[in-house]
């Protein structure tokens, strides 16, 4: 069986029959989970994305200068998706889904030498079909937040692919997770958490990179990132402004908790105290109330 490809596909005059390029989409519209080998219910109300097959591409126009980059035909990439959260308005049953992308190093495309671009930045990048926002920053702060800014403006075409594997196993129990993660079965979390002002809930998912695990007394704990989590104290009215990088953690004494540790500004000091810049480090943890499934994708 093959696996199962959503495409979400913005180009040209083609995003405006979308709802200006973005497909928002009722949870209730996706397509129906494999019959897992344990499990049911709203956890297993779809299949785990394969996140090694699923892709953001996009089409980039011939800027009009050379100094930087050797397109004359503009230039397309195809970038591994990290990460993802779906954002659900509980009050009209819409949602969103926003990507994260895989980091890269800023280059000078196609040119015949000195390929890095000095001083080097990270290519790091948030994607919906409407909008797209930059998190690769360099290492010190300087001071001013990203905002997102409309796709349509930017690129020719945008398309996002997010592939699930033919097979989805609910792990319920943690004997269950303890054999997956000893079979070395691709490991996919899905944690769902909820706005404390707004009515929104959002649904993370992301592979889990690090698992610890003794099947001894079947003790698990996940610790795995980057992902991309709501940061309440952020003021934004776009949803995507109000997106952070993160890592999670919990364990199987925490199963409705989830700890992340946000990307923030974060003061470097000299030995009497002196702030000397800020970086972007995770540094800021904060505990959820959370439901917390664990998937294993099966060929």
């Amino acid at each position: 069986m093959m696996n199962r490809s959503t495409r979400r596909h913005f180009q040209g005059q083609l995003g405006a029959a979308l709802a200006g390029g973005s497909w928002i989409l009722p949870m209730a519209c996706q397509a129906p989970a494999e019959e897992s080998a344990s499990g049911s219910g709203e956890s297993a109300a779809r299949p785990a994305c394969d996140f090694q097959a699923s892709f953001m591409t996009w089409d980039f126009p011939n800027p009009g200068s050379t100094e930087k980059h050797d397109i004359p035909y503009g230039n397309m990439a195809r970038i591994q998706v990290d990460a993802m959260i779906d954002v659900i308005d509980d009050s009209s049953g819409e949602s969103d889904r926003f990507v994260l992308i895989q980091p890269c190093r800023t280059e000078r495309v196609y040119k015949e030498d000195r390929l890095f671009q000095i001083p080097s930045g990270e290519y790091r990048v948030i994607y919906s079909l409407e909008q797209h926002r930059s998190m690769g920053k360099a290492m010190t702060f300087q001071g001013r937040v990203s905002k997102g800014s409309p796709v349509k403006d930017n690129f020719r075409s945008l398309v996002i692919d997010v592939v699930t594997f033919p097979k989805t196993r609910v792990l319920q129990t943690p004997a269950e997770v303890n054999e997956a993660t000893g079979a070395n079965h691709p490991l996919v979390g899905r944690t769902e958490i909820k706005d404390p002002q707004l009515p929104l809930r959002y649904v993370i998912e992301y592979p889990i990179k690090t698992m610890n695990f003794m099947p001894k007394d079947n003790s698990y704990q996940i610790d795995t990132g980057p992902l991309l989590v709501p940061d309440f104290d952020l003021e934004a009215n776009s949803a995507i402004d109000r997106l952070e990088m993160a890592h999670v953690a919990f364990n199987h004494k925490l199963p409705n908790l989830a700890e992340f540790i946000l990307r923030k500004p974060t003061p470097v000091t000299d030995d009497s105290g002196k702030e000397l810049c800020q970086i972007l480090h995770y540094s800021k943890v904060r505990v959820d109330s959370a439901r917390n499934t664990l998937l294993a994708g099966m060929a």
